[in-house]
Formats: C-alpha cells, structure tokens, sequence
C-alpha cells in the first residue's frame, strides 16, 4: 500500500511538471494561480482544464474552487447492471466568507438539472472550526457556516453586491432540521433556494457530518455511520442527473475518500470482485485504479496515506464478510458486523 500511495504521488508530481513545462496553459495538467481571496489553501486548486465554471456574464469571474467528478468501473469482472454507470458527484473546497454567494451559484446551476422540482444534496465533511495542522492546541476555521443553521437564522442574501453579475439574485432560507440521525452525529438541514425570475424555490437537503479528522481515516466506530450517510444521501438525490455535492475543508482528503468509497463499496455489492481470493495474479487493483481515477478530475484527492488505507481496511473487511472468508490478517479485527449499505438506486447509465 505504501509502494502504491507513493506511486500515486510520483505520477501527480509528474503531472504538475508536465504543466510547469507548458505554460500557456494548454496542458491537460495545467492548475491556476492560486487566488488568494478565493482559494482556501495555496496548494489545492481545480486542474485548469476540469473545474466548474460559475454561468456569469462576460468580463465577470467564473472561478470557484470545485471540479467535476464521475467514477467507472474498473473491474474485471462486470455484472449485466455494471457497464458504463457513472457516480456523479461535485467536489469542492469548504466554502470561505468571500465565496458563499460564488457556492450558491454554482449550486442553483449545477443541480437544476433537468427542473428545480429535483432537490439538490450537500454533504458536508468537516467541521466549521477545527484543530490547526500546524499546531493542534489552536484551532482554524475549516469551513464558514454558508447555510442557515437553524429556524433563527436570517435567509441568506446572495449576490447582493452584484460581484457574480446582475442577472443572478438568489435567497436561501431554513426550512427544518430532522431528528438527528440515531447512534450517528449526521446532522439534516433542509434548506429552500429561490431566485429572482424563477416561479419555484428548490429544496437543498444538508448534510453535516463532523467527526471525520481532517487528514486522517475514520474510527472503527464510525464507518457504520459513513455508510448511513451515503445511503441517506443517494436517497435524497432523487434524479440521478444532478451531482451530489460533497466538501469538507481543502475538498480533496476527506472529500475524496468518500467518493472512492462510495464507489467501491457499490463496485463490491454488485459483484465485480466475486472470487478474487482464487486468482493468483490481478490485471488491475480496483482502489489503486479509482484513486488514480479521481486525482485525475481534482488534484490530490484521498490526500493522506491513513485515508488510503483506511479504503484498503473497510473494503477487505466487507470482501471478507460478502464472501464469509476468513480474515487474512491486516490491522483490523472483526469483532464487529458491518452491513453493506442498498446499492445506489440512481446510477446513471452512459
């Protein structure tokens, strides 16, 4: 895994040579300079060539630091129901104070598809405030509070100095909270999102889920809420065609190791890796291939080593559990059951 991790870093380092060398920016690698008002962190920013871009006028900016993202198979064995779907999913940063109005924006445009009657989901990874990596015993803010909070909070104004254009006016407001989810620390917001000119609101769910670290893997004792999370997640996303936003604070460790996980974990469910025990050599490996996968839409997601063994653990564990296979050694124990989440009921067929 090691040899793997590091591989993974030596071809992202190659990438951004591969860009330093172009510099006219037509490389497929190319990242922007990093804007200061608008980047959280100087070193995480979209690839030039896969971010989203905010439908303003001409002469306006239309950065925000958030890529697209799709995941495929890379299976060698592939089910009736596995070829060509998709996981559709926006990454991006934790919003800053500077890019709530840039965050609602890019939301209303990128999960409208193909009407407002669809709602929108947000999963949120990270906490607001949070330890420093720099020195824990002082804390940082991870991520602004760019949502309503709760029934007294004032609607959100968006673009009201215009800095997005003047054909973009937009207010979201509280509508409820739902009981905390049992035995988890999820947190559900449902959020309504209107727009000048536009006859319907649109419903936002928002998910809070905090007790992720940032740079690191999560407890034993959490994976059973993570799982919760995906699949309460992919039920409200009610039409396939519109991206789950996911975030946490840069938008690329945590972030990107819930996408890979999500995915795999349907990979597993639906049978890709059936009898992976009896081969004795593999043309691809799965978690390898889909972090490369997503490092090639946003730079450096799955951003620690722990996060990328902590997908090795979780999916060995469920393979062993699917299949009622011993264990095989590793750094966990199976002294506790973990039920493998519905498969997501919206894949989208290309």
């Amino acid at each position: 895994m090691r040899q793997k991790y590091e591989q993974l870093t030596a071809i992202e380092n190659a990438r951004l040579e591969a860009a330093e060398i172009d510099p006219d920016a037509n490389c497929k690698w190319a990242r922007l300079h990093p804007d200061r008002t608008l980047d959280r962190y100087a070193n995480i920013s979209p690839w030039a060539k896969n971010r989203i871009h905010l439908e303003v006028p001409d002469g306006y900016n239309d950065y925000i630091n958030a890529s697209p993202v799709t995941l495929t198979s890379t299976s060698e064995k592939q089910s009736d129901l596995k070829p060509g779907i998709q996981d559709k999913y926006i990454c991006m940063q934790g919003p800053k104070k500077q890019t709530v109005d840039h965050t609602w924006h890019m939301l209303w445009h990128s999960i409208s598809v193909p009407d407002n009657a669809a709602p929108g989901v947000i999963i949120m990874l990270s906490p607001t405030i949070g330890p420093n990596p720099n020195d824990p015993s002082k804390m940082m803010e991870k991520c602004y509070q760019y949502y309503p909070h709760d029934a007294d909070s004032p609607p959100l104004r968006i673009n009201e100095s215009l800095e997005l254009g003047g054909n973009f006016k937009a207010t979201v407001r509280f509508v409820s909270r739902e009981d905390n989810v049992q035995d988890t620390a999820i947190e559900v917001r449902k959020l309504a999102m209107s727009v000048e000119g536009e006859d319907e609101e649109k419903i936002i769910w928002h998910f809070l889920y905090p007790l992720w670290p940032d740079f690191g893997a999560l407890d034993a004792k959490n994976i059973d809420s993570i799982l919760t999370l995906m699949k309460l997640t992919r039920i409200k996303n009610t039409n396939g065609e519109n991206p789950r936003v996911v975030h946490c604070s840069a938008g690329v460790g945590r972030t990107g190791t819930f996408v890979a996980l999500e995915f795999l974990i349907g990979e597993l469910h639906r049978g890709a890796w059936e009898g992976w025990d009896e081969k004795d050599t593999h043309v691809t490996d799965p978690i390898y291939e889909t972090v490369d996968q997503l490092r090639m839409q946003r730079k450096t997601m799955v951003q620690a080593f722990e996060q990328y063994v902590f997908l090795y653990e979780v999916l060995k564990k469920m393979w062993e559990e699917k299949y009622l296979t011993p264990c095989m050694g590793g750094e966990h124990m199976h002294n506790e059951s973990v039920t493998l989440p519905e498969p997501p009921a919206k894949s989208v067929k290309r």
